[in-house]
């Protein structure tokens, strides 16, 4: 019986080495380890992932923020050209660089075209489809003598208030009617009312200069009749620049004539006679 007890100790001790054998068999590896190794695994790839993405995002967002910053900038630089470009309009002519006076070519824009006068016939703009006022351009077949200038002007409607004055001239040896007859004045009145409504019609220069501007780019005028101060009423002062050049076929001149009023530029008259 003793030795029977003893047998049965020594198998149970050899299989207990037996299975700790088996746990450390070279090459092998239990399901703990495994498993173990799967997440290590999957915890440095998710890291990696997370890495990588927030890299991304960062990218991304720097991106983001570059373009934004160019956009800001750029509209910044355009909002500014766009502030420069207004007050230049607004102080109308500051920034002119151009000559005023040319008696050889004296002109006027309509719509973007340009009109000589001395050359341009009062027929051509009506082709043209100059906006004349009704109840004057219904003369325009009215008869003038030769070598006369009409007595009443031709308006253009631009708006209400914003009419130009157109007058022509017969330089023909017989009667002809006014249609046919070329324009030699052209008058632009209220300028410092309601220039911005003259967007279609344009002289050479800007309606919205000062008289230093003009003395500083066609100088002073040669004779004091030619600058005139009127004290005006109630202070309503006026100031008239004239700048003349003697025709050479008939009597008369070529004229530049620019009126301010308060300081501001009132009208503007060109007259041209060969």
């Amino acid at each position: 019986m003793k030795k029977m007890k003893i047998a049965a100790l020594l198998l149970t001790g050899c299989m207990v080495l037996s299975l700790s054998a088996c746990n450390f068999i070279p090459g092998m590896k239990n399901n703990r380890d495994d498993d173990d190794d799967k997440r290590i695994e999957k915890s440095e790839t998710t890291e990696e992932e997370t890495t990588t993405t927030t890299a991304e995002e960062t990218t991304t967002e720097e991106t983001t923020e570059a373009t934004s910053e160019e956009t800001t900038s750029e509209e910044s630089k355009g909002s500014e050209e766009s502030k420069e470009t207004e007050a230049s309009k607004e102080n109308g002519g500051s920034t002119f660089s151009g000559k005023i006076l040319d008696f050889e070519d004296m002109h006027f824009y309509v719509n973007g075209k340009k009109y000589t006068l001395g050359k341009t016939t009062l027929q051509e703009m009506i082709d043209d489809g100059v906006p004349f006022k009704e109840s004057e351009i219904k003369n325009a077949s009215k008869e003038i003598k030769k070598n006369s200038q009409s007595l009443y002007g031709f308006g253009i409607q631009l708006d209400k208030y914003w009419t130009p004055l157109l007058y022509v001239m017969n330089l023909s040896s017989e009667a002809k009617p006014m249609s046919e007859c070329v324009v030699y004045r052209v008058s632009m009145y209220n300028i410092e009312k309601n220039y911005k409504n003259g967007a279609n019609f344009q002289f050479e220069f800007p309606y919205k200069m000062t008289m230093d501007e003009i003395i500083a780019n066609c100088g002073e005028p040669k004779e004091a009749a030619n600058k005139v101060h009127d004290d005006g009423i109630n202070g309503n002062y006026t100031d008239t620049l004239r700048y003349r050049q003697k025709a050479t076929k008939y009597l008369g001149s070529r004229e530049y004539q620019f009126v301010f009023a308060k300081g501001e530029m009132s009208r503007i008259t060109l007259t041209y006679i060969p």
